[in-house]
């Protein structure tokens, strides 16, 4: 059996919306006011956060400097404005990726009347004080649909997918609708994997399932197969130069 750690849903620190803070907020990693020293950081993942932000409200206009940050969107319209001057409105399935590097300043809003959930996720860069990047991809439920999606490749790679970061890092999206169909992914050794369900459930061959919220650490090698568990399921893999395990 290869090494690996489940983290349970009901187990992610959680906050919720409140005239302070304007979303349903799930932390896997410490963030914020959330501070466990034994939950820093997977390797260069950072923070993820699984935000739902209540209808016409979001994070105002705030500071970020050397980082790598990356938001898929889940539901609804998300609406991002920056000191650079981008102006974007992402809808589901949707990507942003910022070199925040030399700093910058931007808003996430959720200017509708219905509710939007995104996942904001940080990676540390490889060095301090890149240039400031931003862009964006709108992927479609085809490129993803009974398929593993490469979004977001590393610096070694960077030409695979629409969207890169400055770290040695890649990541994948699927959204399985078919009892049929098993998807592949080898983690090779020297690797590891951070694997988030955030709709619906998925059954991984030797692993533990997941349903929805749950995450699991994995470190390579190994080769996974995904299947339903559920009616469907929405997952993210995000993967890494592998550092000591937990």
């Amino acid at each position: 059996m290869k090494e690996y750690k489940k983290i349970n849903a009901e187990d992610l620190h959680y906050l919720e919306a409140s005239d302070m803070h304007p979303a349903n907020t799930y932390f896997h990693f410490s963030f914020a006011n959330y501070y466990d020293p034994e939950n820093m950081n997977f390797g260069v993942l950072r923070v993820v956060n699984d935000d739902n932000v209540k209808p016409q409200s979001g994070f105002g206009t705030h500071p970020h400097s050397n980082m790598e940050i990356f938001s898929y969107i889940v539901t609804g319209k998300l609406t991002h404005r920056d000191s650079v001057g981008n102006h974007e409105i992402l809808s589901r399935g949707h990507v942003q990726a910022i070199s925040a590097g030399t700093g910058l300043t931007h808003s996430e809003l959720n200017e509708q009347d219905d509710w939007c959930r995104f996942l904001q996720i940080w990676i540390l860069p490889e060095k301090n004080n890149l240039p400031i990047r931003y862009d964006i991809h709108r992927f479609s439920f085809e490129d993803r649909n009974n398929k593993l999606l490469q979004i977001i490749s590393g610096s070694k790679n960077r030409d695979i997918a629409p969207l890169y970061v400055c770290q040695d890092l890649n990541v994948y999206v699927s959204e399985l609708t078919s009892k049929d169909k098993s998807l592949s992914f080898n983690l090779n050794e020297g690797r590891q994997a951070y694997i988030f369900c955030f709709e619906g459930g998925i059954n991984i061959n030797q692993y533990p399932s997941l349903k929805e919220r749950d995450s699991l650490k994995i470190y390579g090698p190994s080769k996974m197969e995904f299947t339903l568990s559920s009616g469907k399921a929405h997952f993210m893999i995000i993967e890494m130069k592998q550092e000591k395990s937990d």
